[in-house]
């Protein structure tokens, strides 16, 4: 019995917090019911303010009022009564938010909706609904509620959302998403106005550069000279005749330098196709897509993807491994191959290279060497293959930057060291 007393008086805040808020304001049937959005679930906010008028009615001549207090209050109740209705209270209230023109709105913006994307020539298979904030409707909300205090309603905003994008998903047998969507459908209530932005594709994949001098991304001079002649970018760039993009953004895990290869598996990318008109790929193409418009760079599209992948590849620890090839004009002996294999599982400390302080942060990165093999070509020629966390510059741990790296394999062998040739043989895999 006490569960039921407590409900009772719940019941009661509810209906002095109703009449608080109709003897001040007119409201409609669906503006004051979504004041109390979150009591009575899966009713709709215009049938849970018809039910609390609808009580209030019942009580009316219970409750002492002025003569003012009466006539506002009836005013707002009686915008729900029908017309039939044998209640003689005045009619001429309109809903203070909404004007009483919410369902009116509603149904304006939702037909327009369905006829925007019933017009589309993009493919899409989901979408999502926004409201513009910001007006008088939203603005006259949020006065009513700083004068009840209440913490059990829903956003106009939010209402609109939702019901537009029933009737939106319901018309055109499409789900709503609320990670991924294909298209945002955004609503103006003032204006009434409906525009559709179409959310870029996310394709997933690897690239592989088999040539060197290769940069990930077109690299320009100074005076407007192109420094390398290839970019992993202007490879991916073919995919826009496949989707039907505007443009392309390049996402990699990483980048190796210019004169490096990328080997095995390649390294994880993923591919964002702007403002596409089709998001699936044309029965002609396999399931993967190879975009190889040179013999020196090769670009896989395993699929779609998320922003959720994209974060991962940009931010997950990685372990990479590597192949060196370094030239020591001073000569090697046994014994400063094995002064370098000492460098296996040991944690490295690197500032910034110089080759890169103009555009790098100037800080010292904690990275760890976890397998050094070495072999030994010739007295001046040394061939290694380097496991290391991934974000450690390779060719300063070979020679050491001056001291900016330590260890290095230039300050374990007390010689000077330079790298010549520099290969990624692989790289994680989220």
């Amino acid at each position: 019995m006490e569960g039921l007393t407590n409900r009772w008086e719940n019941l009661s805040k509810v209906m002095e917090a109703a009449l608080r808020v109709l003897t001040k304001y007119p409201l409609c049937d669906r503006c004051l019911g979504r004041l109390f959005a979150r009591l009575g679930r899966g009713l709709d906010n215009a049938d849970r303010g018809r039910a609390i008028k609808t009580l209030l009615l019942m009580f009316l001549t219970e409750i002492q009022l002025s003569e003012d207090e009466l006539k506002n209050l009836t005013t707002s109740i009686r915008l729900s009564l029908p017309a039939e209705s044998k209640l003689q209270l005045d009619r001429t209230g309109t809903c203070y938010i909404c004007g009483t023109k919410l369902d009116e709105i509603i149904l304006e913006l939702g037909e327009e909706a369905l006829k925007l994307l019933r017009g589309e020539q993009r493919e899409f298979s989901s979408f999502l609904v926004g409201v513009e904030a910001g007006s008088m409707y939203e603005k006259r909300e949020l006065e009513v509620i700083g004068v009840l205090g209440l913490d059990t309603w829903e956003s106009i905003r939010r209402e609109v959302k939702r019901l537009v994008g029933k009737y939106i998903s319901k018309e055109l047998s499409i789900p709503p998403s609320f990670s991924n969507p294909d298209i945002l459908v955004v609503l103006n209530l003032e204006s009434r106005e409906v525009s559709i932005k179409t959310f870029p594709l996310l394709l997933r994949g690897r690239y592989v550069k088999t040539g060197r001098f290769i940069s990930q991304m077109p690299w320009f001079r100074k005076d407007g000279t192109r420094k390398y002649k290839l970019s992993v970018y202007e490879t991916c760039r073919s995919v826009l005749e496949i989707f039907g993009g505007k443009n392309l953004v390049l996402h990699a895990a990483g980048r190796e330098d210019a004169d490096a290869r990328v080997l095995g598996d390649g390294r994880p990318v993923v591919i964002e196709v702007k403002d596409p008109i089709r998001r699936s790929l044309p029965s002609t193409y396999p399931p993967e897509i190879n975009l190889s418009s040179e013999p020196w760079t090769h670009v896989i599209i395993h699929g779609k993807t998320t922003r959720e992948y994209v974060r991962a590849i940009k931010t997950r620890p990685t372990k990479k491994t590597y192949r060196i090839v370094a030239i020591v004009p001073e000569g090697l002996s046994e014994e400063d191959v094995f002064k370098v294999l000492s460098l296996s599982n040991r944690v490295i400390y690197q500032r910034t290279p110089t080759r890169v302080l103009s555009r790098r942060k100037d800080v010292v990165r904690r990275k760890r060497v976890y397998e050094v093999r070495v072999n030994l070509v010739s007295k001046y020629l040394l061939e290694a293959l380097i496991k290391v966390d991934g974000g450690l510059y390779v060719k300063e741990l070979v020679d050491g930057d001056n001291g900016r790296t330590t260890p290095s394999f230039s300050e374990v062998i007390g010689k000077h060291i330079k790298v010549v040739m520099l290969d990624v043989l692989s790289s994680f895999q989220p």
